[in-house]
């Protein structure tokens, strides 16, 4: 038997909101998922990767995911412009709280993806067979 290889989430992929809540996670295929962070703000558009949500206030953080679910419709819009290669798309939101959106409905999970090769957009890897949270 074997050893996985086990990468965590480095610092500075950390520094640059991977890792934290909420985020998406976009299967690209069997073991391999792509996140991607999302940062809100009120005014000043942060310079970090990942999806940029406008929000009246970051205090309020139970109205701010709220609008989540509408921000990840869109996105699944986005990068997945034809029927014909759909990637299957999921909001995470802690540890055991996790949306899975397909097909226009968003199922409700208590087990969040985790594990295999994390990628960030630019497909670089950023852990393998760790959690995708810090």
């Amino acid at each position: 038997m074997t050893a996985l290889t086990v990468i965590s989430l480095s610092a500075a992929h950390r520094a640059q909101g991977y890792g934290s809540f909420p985020y998406v996670i976009v299967r690209m295929l069997g073991g391999v998922y792509m996140q991607f962070p999302i940062h809100f703000y009120e005014e000043k558009i942060p310079a970090k990767p990942g999806l940029r949500v406008k929000v009246d206030s970051i205090a309020n953080e139970q109205k701010n995911y709220s609008s989540l679910f509408n921000v990840v419709r869109q996105f699944h819009q986005q990068i997945n412009p034809n029927k014909e290669t759909t990637h299957k798309v999921c909001l995470v939101l802690s540890p055991f709280i996790a949306y899975f959106y397909h097909e226009g409905i968003f199922e409700f999970s208590e087990e969040i993806p985790t594990g295999g090769s994390l990628i960030n957009s630019e497909y670089h890897i950023m852990s393998m067979n760790s959690p995708h949270f810090s």
